[in-house]
């Protein structure tokens, strides 16, 4: 039987590695953060993480452009795009198939991919979080940018169905789940910069007290005026958030402008204490 042994979400601007340092008194706290989530993954001693994160038109194009797919190569290679980190990354290729197989017995229909390049939605976050990049990837791509998006609470259910099918999984694979995106900003809009701390609060605090129920209530229109269209990826954190099944557990959050994005970083509690053990 497998475990589902830990769940978190982070933003994944790649400003945070291509200008670390800017605005210190607000990025100091906010390394801090990436190290603890760090050493979090590293005491999980994890065989895999499912990586939950987007694409900037670097893997997908209008050619083809899944709600969702899942990545079941051997290695996966970083676009390196526009100065973000690149390289390559361990895949967990019979981990990936096996959930795959397990998804879509659950009715999710994913998209899969043999190659799946990696853009600084998946780069940035492993690059804050090596003990992740050490476990090897399952990277998981939600379409988060090109309507007609999947609603939030799909998003929701994919997670509650990718816990079921960690637990399927066989032996004692020990899985984590890591959404990245998120959180308010305007991506080449004329608020480009702009932060909205009140609404990264608000969806904090309720994932905090373990009510994502209000969120999948919320309209993409809503979203997208109160906080841009990067705050679409609030998807990833419901799919972590749902796979998890438990309260969040807010390590770190600060409205950065140097960075154009609310920055969050949390883990999220393994509602079944012994799947987690």
């Amino acid at each position: 039987m497998g475990r589902l042994a830990f769940a978190a979400a982070t933003s994944h601007v790649g400003a945070i590695v291509k200008n670390p340092d800017a605005d210190p008194e607000i990025s100091g706290p906010l390394h801090e953060a990436w190290r603890k989530l760090d050493a979090e993954i590293a005491a999980a001693r994890l065989d895999a993480v499912v990586l939950v994160a987007t694409d900037h038109y670097e893997t997908f194009g209008l050619e083809n452009y899944p709600a969702f797919c899942l990545g079941v190569a051997d290695e996966h290679e970083g676009w390196a795009e526009f100065g973000n980190p690149g390289g390559t990354v361990a895949g967990r290729p019979a981990v990936g198939a096996a959930l795959l197989a397990d998804l879509t017995a659950r009715g999710f229909d994913l998209a899969r991919s043999h190659t799946m390049p990696l853009d600084h939605s998946f780069m940035v976050p492993l690059a804050k979080l090596p003990a992740a990049a050490a476990a090897g990837v399952v990277p998981l791509f939600v379409n988060c940018t090109t309507p007609p998006l999947p609603t939030l609470r799909r998003c929701a259910d994919l997670g509650a169905a990718l816990r079921d099918a960690v637990r399927a999984l066989p032996g004692d694979t020990r899985v984590g789940v890591i959404g990245t995106g998120g959180l308010s900003h305007w991506v080449g809009l004329p608020r480009f910069g702009d932060v909205n701390a009140e609404f990264d609060g608000r969806l904090l605090g309720l994932l905090e007290r373990g009510d994502a129920g209000e969120i999948l209530g919320w309209d993409d229109a809503a979203i997208l005026e109160e906080a841009g269209n990067g705050a679409l990826e609030i998807r990833t954190w419901l799919v972590a958030a749902s796979a998890a099944g438990g309260p969040a557990r807010v390590h770190a959050y600060r409205p950065m402008p140097a960075w154009t994005v609310g920055i969050g970083i949390a883990a999220f509690e393994i509602a079944d204490a012994e799947v987690a053990r």
